[in-house]
């Protein structure tokens, strides 16, 4: 059975702690629907057919600790969404149409570890979008439409140990772009249009993925991978 449509008055049980709304067919959320799940940890709203969401949907779930809107039709997402919730340490937005993001959309995000962002429609990224999640782990932006990346854009994120930036249209890197990841030690290039080699100093690199290759590395003295050239295979 499918819930298509959500009455304020249903979600009154101000001890939920988890609310799984997934794999229905919600076209849309009423703006205050959930102002009264003040213990929620966790909400699943994934596999709907959401296309927006309304400005402080979200502000009450201040001890929220996971949010999945994987698999939705978000287009854009409104300035401030995430603002309250400070707790959060897992971000789902991945697989719906997303063409931007909104300049500081996850700035009061610094709890999250992971953040997912891929097989969306971005173009680009906002200058210092990432600057806030310093305790982020992982990070996934394949299957976008990036064909570039601002320069210092992953400069915060020291504890990020993944990346995946494979199946976009990346023709180039910023130079010293990946310097700052130091405890990096998975990364995903593969399936770009990078065309010159790219040079990195990811002193913890164990895994490298690009183009249709894997290169794994492996070494017992991390800092011999010091200016690792990467050469795009066909």
């Amino acid at each position: 059975m499918y819930f298509r449509y959500i009455l304020l008055l249903n979600f009154e049980v101000t001890k939920l702690t988890i609310l799984d709304l997934d794999q229905n067919q919600l076209p849309s959320l009423p703006s205050g629907v959930f102002h009264k799940l003040t213990q929620l940890t966790r909400l699943d709203l994934d596999q709907n057919q959401l296309p927006s969401l309304p400005s402080g949907v979200f502000d009450k779930l201040t001890q929220v600790t996971r949010l999945d809107l994987e698999q939705n039709q978000l287009k854009s997402l409104p300035s401030g969404v995430f603002d309250k919730l400070t707790q959060l340490t897992h971000l789902e937005l991945e697989q719906n149409q997303l063409k931007s993001l909104p300049s500081g959309v996850f700035d009061k995000l610094t709890q999250v570890t992971r953040l997912d962002l891929d097989y969306n429609q971005l173009k680009s990224l906002p200058r210092g979008v990432f600057d806030k999640l310093t305790q982020l782990t992982r990070l996934d932006l394949e299957q976008n439409q990036l064909k570039s990346l601002p320069s210092g854009v992953f400069d915060k994120l020291t504890q990020l140990t993944r990346l995946d930036l494979d199946r976009n249209q990346l023709k180039s890197l910023p130079r010293g772009v990946f310097d700052k990841l130091t405890q990096l030690t998975k990364l995903w290039l593969y399936q770009n249009q990078l065309g010159c080699s790219c040079p990195l100093s990811c002193q913890n690199l164990y895994e490298l993925h690009c183009s249709d290759q894997e290169l794994t590395y492996s070494q017992t003295a991390p800092t011999n991978y010091q200016g690792i050239a990467l050469f795009p295979w066909d």
